[in-house]
């Protein structure tokens, strides 16, 4: 089968070969997908330029006194191990499940169309993908299959950040940064359906007319509109009680200016490449926090009844609509070079999807 796969990180995608290797079989637990389609995170080039690893190096529970380590872990169990190239990329996707492995989990997703989570080393970017059957959930025929390629990680997120991490409630206001990604939409909608206000920071008007339309209750355009200032007016003074940040640098620090009493930034992306740098007097008077947010790290801490009801919740919002992402480009799993250099574009709205299969 046809696998996109990379040998050592990298900061060129050119470097993602697509490659022959065998079909593989599921174990126990486990189902074999045929892959459909899979779309092109920003999370994916993560695994390409290997900066989860990197950041992984400087936790604590992987400190190794006068040395980085080779290997690393997500949790200081270390039960959840950072895998190195070379590997075979993809987040996720959605296909049919064609064999599976022993248990009952497994046995009764045979033959049943599934989103399901993967990533390296056994990522979706490839015709067959082997995938815990935890892992995979049915979806039905009201999803189509480009809409379930999306199911995990953004709306998941989304869901999560609102809900479970910042309990947002009707009447507050949520800051978010990087409005235009499916992700910012998706809130805006949730923002619509449960009755919390958006603040949507963008850097120029190329999605702002959009947002408007889906319900945003104010839009702030960075290349000519001051943050602080838009903010105070918007707000009456009070700053927002909520924001969510996934580019980092002087866009965060702004964030943690603009928050009001008891406030909370939750950092769950990195895009600008640059760190933070924030006076502690700057969270000191207001009483605010920063938060970090990982999405397989906070999965791995809840209990499998806790996350049966929350993939139900993100599912049925699915259905509504609340979810919906613009798919822009496809392309076919040999063009995989060229679907992650349109991803990469900057200021690109709608999602790039690989076809990996023909049926």
């Amino acid at each position: 089968m046809k696998s996109a796969r990379l040998h050592a990180f990298t900061q060129n995608p050119a470097d993602i070969r697509v490659e022959d290797i065998a079909v593989p079989e599921p174990g126990p637990g486990q189902v074999r997908v045929r892959m459909l389609f899979s779309p092109v995170n920003p999370s994916d080039l993560n695994f390409v330029h290997g900066t989860y690893h990197s950041a992984l190096q400087r936790i604590i529970w992987n400190y190794t006194p006068g040395q980085k380590q080779a290997e690393v872990y997500y949790d200081p169990a270390r039960r959840n191990k950072c895998p190195v190239p070379p590997y075979s990329l993809g987040g996720e996707g959605v296909g049919v499940v064609e064999a599976c492995g022993s248990g009952f989990l497994a046995r009764r997703l045979l033959g049943k169309r599934v989103a399901i989570a993967g990533g390296p080393p056994a990522g979706c970017w490839q015709e067959y993908c082997i995938a815990d059957a935890k892992k995979a959930v049915a979806m039905t025929d009201d999803i189509p299959d480009q809409q379930a390629a999306m199911f995990f990680i953004n709306p998941l997120t989304a869901y999560v950040l609102i809900r479970e991490v910042l309990r947002v409630r009707k009447g507050q206001w949520v800051l978010l940064s990087a409005a235009g990604s499916a992700l910012g939409k998706s809130v805006v909608r949730m923002g619509q359906r449960d009755g919390f206000k958006t603040i949507c920071v963008v850097r120029s008007s190329t999605n702002s007319d959009e947002l408007r339309a889906l319900g945003a209750d104010a839009v702030i355009e960075t290349d000519k509109q001051d943050l602080l200032a838009e903010v105070f007016r918007i707000t009456g003074g009070q700053g927002a009680r909520h924001a969510l940040d996934c580019i980092g640098g002087k866009l965060a620090d702004d964030l943690v200016q603009c928050l009001g009493l008891d406030g909370q930034l939750v950092v769950y992306g990195t895009l600008s490449g640059t760190p933070m740098q924030i006076p502690g007097r700057d969270l000191m008077m207001p009483v605010a926090r920063i938060s970090g947010f990982f999405l397989s790290n906070w999965l791995a801490q809840q209990s499998p009844l806790k996350l049966l009801g929350t993939l139900r919740a993100v599912k049925q919002l699915t259905r509504q609509g609340v979810f919906h992402t613009e798919v822009t480009e496809v392309f076919p799993l040999e063009q995989v070079v060229d679907a992650v250099a349109a991803a990469s574009k900057p200021g690109r709205t709608g999602k790039v999807l690989l076809r990996l299969s023909a049926g």
